[in-house]
């Protein structure tokens, strides 16, 4: 992991600050505390202050990767694969008092507060700067802390209470500051809008871009791409297709952004910050002896994600990646695979083409998956070494997006080590090129262009060397190493059905963007915008699963571990693609994702999360 900005330690006093504000009344002051005019004195301070704003970047519940999409069609909780807990956010019973809603609220808000602490302090030093290459730096400080100020603002107003939230744009001096009504939806889009346009103006316009500008300790702050892409999303959030068109072409064309030859390195820290990435946040693997959050470079998300705690893909998603298909004529899906004899033992090997689809392998498990490894074993033996737990009933499928799966230690996992606390040091992508080529195409298709639409859903399927969705004819891949059916199904079994405007909306809404951006873009955002959130959750809960568990991995050694793989209801175990060493165990009872929550439901209640407790019992004037 490179040891950039967020490795240098952010200075405590800035708690001191924020509490010594707070007591203005007090008619004593103590000469040695700290105050804003006794710290904030030169660009230094401003960037110790803004290194304070990054971190508030870290804490997971800015993103809510661990909890958000288990209120979508896309991930469920381990829990719920076992029935003994009740989930608020699953179960779509949260409300004002839950975790969640809290700390999101919360992680954000702090970052908001850090942004203006920065923003105030630069107003009052910015007069003193005695050079241009001192105002060139405050600007610059200051082109950041508005940029992550928009971003912490773009993620609540699309959270919390339809858009309305209190709006801070100075650090609130005075009890009666903090007591702020409301702002309308509108006007918070118009602020962090207008802090977005700020930082496409001033800011470099990608990361390449800053260590040119400075250093390689520059790598992983916010840039101009990242703005116009948030400026983008921010209109297509509200079904502006006309602006969203622009911003997502600018940063398509400008920005000097491209595809990466492999997925693997957008998600394994193996190539981060690479030229597809747009803004991601940045962790590293650095000891915390004090135990202290603000020393505290890492994040949990790894290991949690592995463990399949507190969630794990739905069925219905993880029977859509079984069924994406490898393009036999793509050289880069050809395998070689071990043969085996009855006794399991290796007799040869043969050169065949992919099972399931690399994009599959790179983001999610599957025990029947034979040429997709984890940590250095195939998805049959995980779990044999003593560190990892098995595909078992309770957790059939493990996310590999967000993990160091490609890390060859004989299946041990992630590092669950004392020294690291269980963390890891992989950096988590926000926006990335191919979610900007996934909303023009979008854009594309409600402008009723069904080959420019084509040309960038399929870029993304070349990528991971899937059949390519229309005709042939003028394709930009067309040739012996691709294959285009214009079929919307992509399965010619079953009968051709042209692609059209309206069949490739669906297959985008259903197929390319979560198969794509799990976990990544806001899933939430999209469902509430489309209009299809709980017809998605009633269609998932419609459907009921067998799980089994069968003795021995799929090449017949490790007889005495059990495997767990989930099929829809009656499907005949011969048409299961796993060799099974003795009987099968068929688990009871039958599984169904999102039972409650379809049934519970309600657009006005939960599209979008409550304003928190904390936030009414502090604030007077909240519904005002």
């Amino acid at each position: 992991m490179k040891k950039t900005l967020l490795i240098r330690i952010v200075p405590l006093v800035l708690l001191a600050i924020s509490f010594q504000s707070c007591f203005d009344e007090l008619d004593q002051v103590n000469p040695n505390a700290l105050t804003n005019e006794s710290f904030w004195t030169s660009t230094n301070d401003l960037n110790a202050g803004l290194n304070a704003v990054y971190a508030a970047l870290r804490d997971e519940n800015v993103s809510g990767v661990l909890f958000e999409s288990t209120r979508t069609d896309l991930a469920v909780p381990r829990s719920q694969r076992s029935n003994d807990l009740g989930n608020p956010i699953y179960d779509q019973t949260f409300d004002l008092t839950t975790d969640q809603v809290q700390d999101k609220w919360d992680a954000c808000y702090r970052g908001v507060f850090r942004a203006n602490q920065v923003l105030d302090a630069y107003e009052i030093l910015k007069t003193s700067f005695d050079s241009n290459r001192a105002e060139e730096e405050g600007i610059r400080i200051a082109a950041q802390a508005r940029a992550l100020r928009g971003y912490f603002y773009y993620v609540l107003h699309s959270t919390y209470n339809n858009g309305s939230i209190p709006l801070f744009e100075t650090v609130p001096k005075e009890f009666s500051e903090f007591q702020r009504s409301f702002s309308s939806s509108e006007d918070v889009k118009a602020l962090y809008r207008a802090d977005l346009q700020f930082g496409m103006e001033n800011l470099p316009i990608n990361y390449n871009d800053w260590i040119q500008e400075g250093s390689a300790g520059d790598l992983g702050r916010v840039t101009a791409g990242a703005c116009e892409a948030l400026m983008a999303k921010s209109y297509m959030n509200d079904n502006d297709f006309a602006n969203g068109e622009i911003y997502l072409k600018n940063v398509i064309d400008n920005y000097g952004y491209n595809l990466v030859d492999d997925l693997e390195k957008c998600f394994t820290g193996i190539e981060e910050f690479n030229n597809e990435s747009i803004f991601e946040i940045n962790y590293s693997i650095i000891a915390n002896p004090l135990g202290l959050d603000e020393q505290d470079l890492s994040q949990p998300i790894s290991e949690r994600l592995n463990n399949a705690n507190p969630m794990q893909p739905s069925t219905w998603f993880t029977l859509m990646f079984k069924a994406e298909k490898p393009d036999p004529a793509d050289p880069a899906n050809r395998v070689t695979r071990n043969t085996y004899d009855s006794n399991g033992i290796v007799n040869g090997s043969i050169e065949t083409t992919r099972l399931f689809s690399a994009r599959m392998g790179n983001s999610i498990s599957t025990v029947e998956d034979p040429d997709s490894p984890m940590y250095g074993v195939t998805a049959a033996e995980y779990g044999n070494h003593p560190n990892a737990g098995p595909h078992a009933k309770n957790n059939p499928n493990f996310w590999k997006k967000f993990t160091s799966w490609n890390v060859p230690n004989g299946g041990a996992g992630e590092d669950e080590s004392q020294q690291f606390d269980r963390r890891s040091g992989v950096n988590i992508p926000v926006i990335r090129l191919a979610e900007i080529y996934l909303l023009y195409a979008e854009c594309m298709i409600e402008k009723g262009d069904l080959s420019e639409a084509l040309k960038y859903i399929n870029r993304i399927r070349k990528r991971s060397h899937l059949y390519l969705l229309g005709d042939e004819s003028g394709g930009e891949f067309a040739g012996d190493t691709s294959t285009y059916l214009n079929d919307i199904d992509l399965d010619p079994s079953n009968g051709e059905e042209p692609v059209t405007l309206t069949n490739l909306m669906d297959h985008l809404r259903l197929v390319e963007k979560p198969m794509e951006l799990v976990l990544e873009a806001e899933r939430t955002i999209d469902l509430r915008r489309w209009g299809i959130w709980k017809e998605r959750l009633e269609y998932i809960a419609s459907f009921e699963y067998d799980t089994y568990a069968f003795r021995g991995d799929q090449i017949g050694e490790h007889r005495h571990r059990f495997r767990c793989y989930i099929v829809p209801a009656g499907t005949p175990l011969e048409d299961i693609p796993v060799r099974v060493q003795g009987n099968p165990r068929r688990n009871e009872p039958l599984v169904r994702d999102h039972f409650l929550g379809s049934q519970n439901f309600n657009e006005e209640l939960h599209s979008y999360f409550p304003v928190p407790q904390d936030e009414i019992n502090a604030n007077f004037n909240w519904n005002n």
